[in-house]
């Protein structure tokens, strides 16, 4: 083949595969945001290598320099292996390496590592173990719709759902996710001022117990079903506070949640109630006192359903098993004016659990 380009341009126009003596033209150029595609499928492997990671409890044990093999040693783990999963980490940007010694990042020392109060590695494993991913069929609940036998669980009902990761969920309310609550019960500006609060469907019992600590005298009451309710009956004996925080069990959607509550606070469960909203929260509302503050924390989807992402991927499984429980951003704040509350402020925050609505009513 005989080309009229000068040298340098058919460097730069064509690859000479020289063994076979043949001409190929220059690859398409690849546009650099493909790695958004190539994230998305290593994004599982990120995963394994960081639940591994936690459930080795590698961080914690990094608190101070050490080569793989102290760590290995100190943990009873394969030595070269071990190198192996902390050079992943690394690569990750999870954890430093200089002179074959290893040390925490700032973001994993804040987060990962256990003895610190923001601590979230559980918080992680649960959200994991409980996304549904797992055993679903996506392709077969597409093409067949929500009837058909995909995965290997069938749900009945809400605390079938749910109710087998209590535990778990225990594990993730502590630490970060329970300070982060706390932490935002408490700017409340009349926070100084409740005597009464209640978590409606607060699970497990550690959030609403973080808010009831926060405050030198508000007592507390956490409200969920009898299945739950033995769970955050160990929690509240495991906290020592049996003389401040009491346990109220049943189905908040038609059962009675007591009354002359100063604070009511309600985290990721208005979802179950999302089709009879209003009458919900007109409970709330009866049971708050006089000047009473509801705080509703909701994934609150935007743009026609299609944000925020985590949120939007993380109800798939369930949206395609006929289960909606979403809530779009508005539907809290709009009920609780039609309800009657006097003024709502609401803010979307980035929390540990993603990006979220926190709505606050004011009686």
């Amino acid at each position: 083949m005989v080309s009229n380009l000068s040298p340098r341009k058919q460097v730069i126009e064509y690859v000479v595969e020289i063994e076979r003596g043949i001409w190929v033209r220059k690859l398409p150029k690849i546009d650099k945001d493909v790695k958004i595609l190539l994230d998305m499928i290593y994004a599982p492997m990120y995963t394994k290598i960081l639940l591994a990671a936690i459930e080795l409890d590698l961080f914690s044990e990094l608190e101070e320099n050490k080569t793989y093999n102290d760590v290995a040693v100190r943990l009873g783990l394969h030595p070269k292996n071990t190198s192996y999963l902390l050079d992943s980490l690394t690569a990750m940007g999870l954890l430093k390496k200089s002179d074959e010694f290893y040390d925490n990042t700032a973001l994993s020392k804040k987060y990962l590592v256990r003895s610190q109060e923001m601590f979230i590695g559980e918080h992680l494993k649960v959200t994991c173990m409980t996304t549904g991913f797992e055993d679903i069929e996506i392709v077969k609940l597409v093409k067949e719709g929500p009837n058909s036998k995909c995965g290997n669980r069938e749900e009945n009902d809400v605390s079938e759902l749910f109710g087998d990761y209590t535990e778990l969920v225990k594990g993730a309310q502590k630490g970060g996710r329970a300070t982060e609550i706390a932490a935002l019960a408490s700017s409340l500006p009349e926070f100084e001022g409740f005597r009464k609060m209640l978590d409606l469907g607060g699970g497990p019992g550690l959030l609403g117990m973080a808010v009831v600590k926060a405050h030198p005298v508000m007592k507390g009451v956490i409200f969920d079903t009898p299945e739950v309710g033995k769970t955050a009956e160990e929690s509240i004996k495991e906290y020592n506070l049996g003389d401040r925080v009491k346990m109220m069990t049943g189905d908040y959607t038609v059962d009675s949640i007591g009354g002359e509550y100063d604070f009511i606070m309600a985290i990721g469960t208005l979802n179950f109630a999302k089709h009879d909203l209003d009458t919900v929260i007109k409970k709330i509302y009866d049971a708050l006192n006089p000047k009473g503050v509801f705080m509703c924390i909701s994934e609150g989807l935007t743009s026609e359903k299609t944000s925020p992402r985590e949120m939007v991927v993380s109800w798939l499984p369930y949206f395609l098993k006929g289960r909606d429980f979403s809530l779009e951003q508005g539907e809290v704040s709009n009920s609780a004016l039609r309800i009657g509350f006097r003024s709502i402020y609401k803010q979307t925050l980035d929390l540990l659990t993603g990006k979220m609505d926190v709505d606050i009513a004011r009686k």
